[in-house]
C-alpha cells in the first residue's frame, strides 16, 4: 500500500509552480517534463543545476528527481534528491524531498529506512501538511508491509487516525479509510472494516476508491458469514425478531382493531446487501442494527441510501450518503433527495438535511421544486414543513 508516484499536476503542486525561474533553460526543462519528455528534461536539468541561482538550482535538482521517478529510475531519483539536500539544505522544497526520498526508498525495497525517514519527517515537522504526508505513509508502510503483525496493523490503524483527525487531512481522507478497513480486513474485525469502507464512498463516491471499497465490502461480507460468524449472524437474526416486536409494541394498544388486518398497519420492511451489529454500553436490548445500502419501506414510502442504521430503543432509523425518497404509491409525484435522513416513527416524520432538494407533482402534473437545508416529511399526511432558519 505504498503512496503512488504523484500526477503531473501533483509533482508541480509539491514546489516547482513556486519556484519557475526566468532562465530559459529552466522553463524549457519544465516544459518538456510536462509534455512527458522526461529523458529530454533531464538532459537540461542536469547541466543547469550546478551552475544557476539558488532557486533554478533547487528545482532543477527536484525535477530532475521527479523525472527519474516517472521512468521508474528511482536509484537516480534518490541520488538527485540527496544532491538537493546537500547543496541547498535551507531550502523551501527540503521538506517535499524528504518525502521523495522516503517514497524511492519504497520502491527500492527499503521499507524500514523508508519507514525511518517519514517517522524522523513527522517528528521534524509537528501540525505541517509535511507531517500529515509523512503519516499517511507510515500507514501505508505499516499496513501493506508490516501488517501480517498485529501490533503494526494496530499501529497502522493509530497512524491512520492521526491523519484523519489533523486539519491538513485533505485529500488523504478517503485514502485513509480505504487504509482503515484493510487493516481491519487483517484484524478480522469485519464489522469495522465494513464502516471504513462505507466511509470511503460516502467521502469519495467519484473516486477509484469507491470501486475498491464496494469490492472489499463484499468481500468482508463473506468473510463474516463464516463458520467463526455463524453464531454472530444468528444473534443478528434473534436480535431482528426481537427488535420488530419491540419496534411496533406501541401500536398494539392504540391500534388493536387495526392490527386484526395486517395490510392496515405501518409496515417496516428494510433490504439490503448486510447488516451487523453495534453494541452499546447501556446493557441488552440497546443495540443498534447497522446495515448496508438499504432499501427501507414505511407506509408508502420507500428510502435508499448507503447506509442505514435502526435504534429500537429510540424507535429511530438514520440514514446517510445519497439518501433518496419516493411515494410508493405514485412514484413521480414525490422525490425527495438528501445527505441524511432521520426517520422518526414515534412521531411519523422524516427529517431530511443536507442540501435537500424536493420535487412534488400535482393531479395537473405540475412540478414543484424546493431546495433546502432541512425539510419535514410528515408521514401521516404527506404534508412538507421546511423549519425558518434561526
Amino acid at each position: 500500500m505504498a503512496s503512488k508516484v504523484l500526477s503531473v499536476a501533483g509533482v508541480l503542486g509539491v514546489g516547482l509552480l513556486g519556484f519557475f525561474a526566468c532562465g530559459s533553460e529552466v522553463d524549457e526543462a519544465n516544459r518538456l517534463f510536462v509534455l512527458e519528455n522526461y529523458e529530454g528534461a533531464i538532459q537540461i536539468y542536469e547541466k543547469v543545476a550546478p551552475v544557476e541561482s539558488q532557486k533554478e538550482s533547487e528545482e532543477a535538482f527536484f525535477g530532475m528527481g521527479r523525472a527519474y521517478q516517472m521512468l521508474g529510475q528511482w536509484g537516480s531519483a534518490k541520488d538527485c534528491f540527496v544532491r538537493l539536500l546537500r547543496a541547498h539544505p535551507r531550502s523551501e522544497l527540503v521538506p517535499g524531498t524528504r518525502i521523495q526520498i522516503g517514497q524511492c526508498e519504497v520502491k527500492l525495497g527499503n521499507p524500514r529506512g523508508a519507514l525511518l525517514i517519514f517517522e524522523e519527517i513527522e517528528k521534524t515537522y509537528p501540525g505541517e501538511q509535511t507531517a500529515v504526508e509523512a503519516m499517511y505513509n507510515i500507514s501505508n508502510l505499516k499496513a501493506g508491509f508490516f501488517g501480517d503483525d498485529v501490533k503494526n496493523a494496530r499501529a497502522a490503524i493509530n497512524a491512520y487516525h492521526r491523519v484523519l483527525g489533523s486539519t491538513h487531512a485533505g485529500r488523504y481522507v478517503v485514502q485513509s479509510h480505504f487504509g482503515l478497513g484493510q487493516c481491519y480486513m487483517l484484524l478480522r474485525d469485519y464489522p469495522r472494516a465494513i464502516g471504513e469502507f462505507q466511509a470511503v464512498l460516502e467521502k469519495g463516491p467519484d473516486t477509484v476508491w469507491a470501486a475498491y471499497a464496494r469490492d472489499q465490502i463484499f468481500r468482508a461480507m463473506r468473510a463474516f458469514g463464516n463458520g467463526r460468524a455463524l453464531g454472530m449472524l444468528r444473534k443478528q437474526q434473534e436480535l431482528w425478531a426481537d427488535f420488530q416486536q419491540e419496534f411496533w409494541r406501541p401500536f398494539y394498544g392504540k391500534e388493536r382493531f387495526a392490527w386484526r388486518f395486517p395490510a392496515s398497519r405501518p409496515v417496516l420492511r428494510i433490504h439490503a446487501v448486510g447488516f451487523f451489529t453495534e453494541s452499546q454500553k447501556a446493557g441488552p436490548g440497546r443495540e443498534k442494527v447497522i446495515y448496508l445500502t438499504p432499501t427501507i419501506r414505511y407506509r408508502n414510502y420507500v428510502f435508499s441510501s448507503e447506509r442505514g442504521t435502526v435504534d429500537r430503543a429510540n424507535r429511530l432509523v438514520s440514514c446517510v450518503g445519497n439518501v433518496r425518497c419516493t411515494d410508493g404509491l405514485v412514484p413521480p409525484r414525490l422525490m425527495v433527495t438528501s445527505g441524511t435522513l432521520t426517520l422518526d416513527t414515534g412521531k411519523s416524520r422524516a427529517i431530511f438535511s443536507g442540501d435537500v432538494q424536493l420535487e412534488k407533482r400535482s393531479a395537473a402534473d405540475v412540478v414543484q421544486k424546493v431546495v433546502a437545508g432541512e425539510l419535514h416529511l410528515l408521514l401521516d399526511s404527506g404534508n412538507i414543513e421546511i423549519p425558518a432558519k434561526q
